[in-house]
């Protein structure tokens, strides 16, 4: 092996004093230039010649000029044989296979076996049409246009569970940032916390400014005219996908502008604002109902001093028909 690129760089080098180097050709088109159709193989056999027990490491690369294929990496079996490689397909790393016609596999130990699929990682499997496994240990489980992406290390083996869908598996969790600040800090997006289930809006006090107070008695005002009610997005099975809430444009009309300036817009609804018009709509019926507390303890302690009064008065009266009563007795 050693001796073969040996002679092919003192091969290339030499010609590249005089003219191009052309295999299977007489007219080469380039400095290097091997004919169409024809095989190439830089290695030790083109094709598997061992039997089924043979996992020798064999370090290769291959152009299959009848697949329009291209291998290179080391590779143990027959994965690399012109009959278990894709048309159009390319494979790179250590045991990656490209099955699927048009299929890329980079990495290793990786399946790329549906038409179209990509494998970039350690230990993956497209298997799906159309599909994409990267990171580490996770598959499409057959599922055309599915996407999957996994962390390391992993504990167990993760799959698609339907086609079209898009999986991923990070036990570090997850950040998306919305802006671009020099500093990382500063970023402003949501993240799913190691760990949790459900979306957090970054919503760090030392990220914020122009701080503004307001009017909560309004807002309960604005939400009672809010077009309420249950609904489902046009060209969706009514019977399946309904939902509840408002509309957005509505929502904005009531709550897009404070007095610095635009906040959201109307044709949907950030999640983070519409907690907060909640959560001030609420503050404000708890200040209501504790004024109307407050003025039930008063109407209470003033029913309480009227009721003594009227019960002073009540004595006194009996007192004085009992006196009267016994004036008059013969």
């Amino acid at each position: 092996m050693k001796q073969f690129f040996l002679l092919a760089a003192g091969l290339l080098s030499s010609a590249s004093l005089y003219a191009q180097v052309g295999i299977g050709t007489t007219t080469p088109k380039a400095f290097f230039n091997v004919a169409e159709g024809k095989d190439v193989l830089f290695g030790q056999t083109l094709n598997f010649a061992g039997d089924d027990n043979d996992d020798t490491p064999y370090i290769k690369l291959i152009w299959h000029a009848s697949k329009a294929a291209f291998r290179a990496g080391i590779v143990q079996g027959d994965m690399w044989d012109s009959n278990r490689v894709g048309y159009y397909s390319f494979a790179a790393g250590y045991n990656a296979h490209a099955g699927g016609n048009q299929s890329v596999a980079l990495g290793s130990g990786n399946e790329a076996t549906g038409g179209g699929s990509i494998a970039i990682g350690t230990g993956l499997t497209a298997s799906g049409n159309n599909s994409v496994a990267m990171g580490t240990s996770v598959g499409t489980n057959g599922y055309l246009g599915s996407f999957i992406f996994g962390d390391r290390p992993a504990a167990s083996y993760y799959t698609n569970t339907t086609a079209n869908q898009m999986m991923m598996r990070f036990a570090g969790g997850y950040r998306l940032y919305s802006t671009n600040p020099q500093n990382q800090s500063a970023a402003i997006g949501v993240q799913v916390v190691a760990g949790s289930n459900a979306w957090s809006v970054i919503s760090d006090s030392t990220r914020k400014e122009n701080f503004r107070n307001v009017d909560g008695a309004s807002f309960l005002q604005k939400i009672a005219q809010l077009r309420l009610g249950s609904w489902n997005y046009k060209g969706q099975d009514a019977k399946t996908y309904r939902h509840y809430g408002p509309m957005a444009q509505d929502f904005f009309a009531a709550f897009g502008h404070d007095e610095l300036g635009i906040i959201g817009e109307d044709k949907s609804i950030n999640q983070a604002d519409f907690d907060g018009v909640n959560l001030i709509a609420i503050q404000a019926l708890i200040e209501e109902n504790q004024q109307l507390k407050a003025r039930l303890a008063a109407m209470e302690k003033q029913e309480s001093l009227t009721q003594a009064r009227l019960d002073q008065i009540e004595a006194a009266l009996q007192g004085q028909m009992t006196s009267s009563a016994l004036t008059l007795k013969p």
